[in-house]
């Protein structure tokens, strides 16, 4: 019940979804080595709900269509799950932060104003590149794109370099900022991207390492809440004074 309300009311992270699907099948596994007859039948079952899922999902339709091909893409890997399952292998793709980046940032028009951090300096990872344009092709049709850098107080000297390379590859397509981590409070200190009045999302840190070397994060939280967007915008004003143009 708490589940369905969450979709009614847009406030269950997807995160959360997965984690109950996952859950589910890993119960129909153990179940698997218990009584192999019954097994069948239960994923049956399992396959049965989450077919039941559109039922609930037909209430979103005016919910901001990210959230809504979000929760669309939960059904689709839960009877992805249960039929893998049959099989004894299931393949589990988590959501990499910069692909959620790259799709929130495909649902901004032209006239929108688009804020995002950048809170490490791992610029190797092959979405990289991908995000980047996606950055480019947003402001090339009429998005006022703004991205702040955040240096981090441990970063090494060539994490420093290769951060104001990347800065120096977008400076002349978006609006580029830096600012120093120790300036920040402690709620800035993390990567999120707002598309004002629509969307925003905010990645939460499972772990600290060398930022060169990526970040794990814990979850992904989306809001189309009010609330949570006018947190963002005030978030997003306080950074911009906070930091400095890049040129």
């Amino acid at each position: 019940m708490a589940v369905v309300a969450g979709f009614v009311t847009r406030d269950v992270p997807i995160s959360i979804l997965y984690g109950l699907f996952v859950g589910t099948v890993f119960f129909a596994l153990r179940e698997l080595r218990r009584v192999i007859s019954q097994f069948s039948g239960e994923v049956a079952e399992m396959e049965d709900k989450a077919l039941n899922l559109p039922v609930t999902l037909s209430k979103l339709e005016d919910a901001n269509p990210y959230m809504k091909q979000l929760a669309h893409s939960v059904k689709d890997e839960a009877i992805r799950f249960a039929k893998g399952a049959i099989d004894g292998e299931i393949l589990i793709k988590p959501r990499h932060l910069v692909q959620v980046s790259i799709e929130l940032t495909k649902q901004a028009q032209p006239g929108d104003k688009v804020f995002a951090t950048n809170y490490w300096a791992g610029y190797y990872h092959p979405l990289t590149d991908i995000w980047r344009q996606t950055c480019f092709d947003a402001a090339a049709k009429g998005v006022d794109f703004t991205r702040v850098f955040i240096e981090g107080m441990t970063f090494t000297p060539e994490e420093k370099k290769r951060q104001r390379e990347e800065m120096d590859r977008q400076k002349d397509r978006l609006s580029v900022r830096l600012v120093k981590e120790s300036l920040l409070p402690p709620e800035a200190r993390r990567n999120f991207l707002v598309i004002f009045d629509k969307i925003v999302g905010y990645a939460s840190l499972a772990r600290l390492g060398s930022v060169s070397k990526g970040m794990s994060f814990d979850d992904i939280r989306l809001y189309t809440r009010r609330e949570e967007l006018d947190k963002a915008k005030e978030l997003a004003e306080n950074l911009i004074k906070l930091s400095e143009e890049y040129k």
